[in-house]
């Protein structure tokens, strides 16, 4: 009977271990009010974006208040293997097949032919393995408006050799630049060096 308990508790416990390893560490800080999600990559409403791995996602919690400055603010960042630095052509790419497959999953009105998202992107600073870029997205707004919106937007990619791997770290907001959203946007980090992953 002793045996059969100890080889109980010995599975619970391995089983327990199993679950938290595959748990992946979260790879932002945020206030905990803001709101989190996960989706493993290839994203299964953008599959044309090639990349294999993890993006994480943080929420203002004013996201879907239209009255809020907060309002469509957030910051996500890929875990992935992307091997080279993003040009502004890919990463327009990239962006596009994003939104354009986000939207098209959220719309209800299997009718309407959604417009096409427009991006431009366009080199900020350059260092060995890291590039960052400015932006700015028009977009439909299928979760709120079903109207077109603009994102202003901003990325970092660091490229990790050791790894193969990349970090690409996004943030957007229809405000401008200069208003003080991008405080807290800009508040929300990595948790970790990015390399350190």
């Amino acid at each position: 009977m002793k045996n059969r308990i100890f080889f109980i508790v010995s599975f619970l416990i391995s089983f327990v271990n199993f679950a938290q390893e595959l748990k992946p560490p979260d790879l932002l800080t945020s206030e905990a009010s803001w709101g989190k999600e996960i989706i493993q990559m290839p994203i299964h409403f953008a599959p044309q974006i090639p990349y294999k791995g993890v993006e994480e996602i943080r929420f203002s919690p004013d996201w879907s208040k239209q009255d809020k400055d907060g309002y469509w603010s957030y910051v996500f960042v890929w875990d992935i293997d992307l091997k080279t630095l993003l040009t502004s052509q890919q990463l327009e790419i990239d962006v596009q097949y994003y939104f354009d497959g986000l939207m098209a999953v959220v719309n209800k009105d299997k009718d309407k032919k959604l417009p096409k998202t427009v991006a431009l992107f366009l080199k900020k600073e350059v260092k060995p393995n890291y590039v960052s870029f400015v932006g700015k997205l028009q977009i439909y707004n299928s979760f709120h408006t079903k109207d077109i919106m603009v994102l202003n937007c901003t990325v970092a990619q660091f490229y990790c050799p050791k790894k193969q791997k990349s970090i690409v770290l996004f943030r957007f907001s229809p405000k401008e630049l200069e208003h003080n959203i991008w405080n807290e946007l800009n508040a929300v980090t990595l948790a970790k060096k990015p390399c350190k992953h």
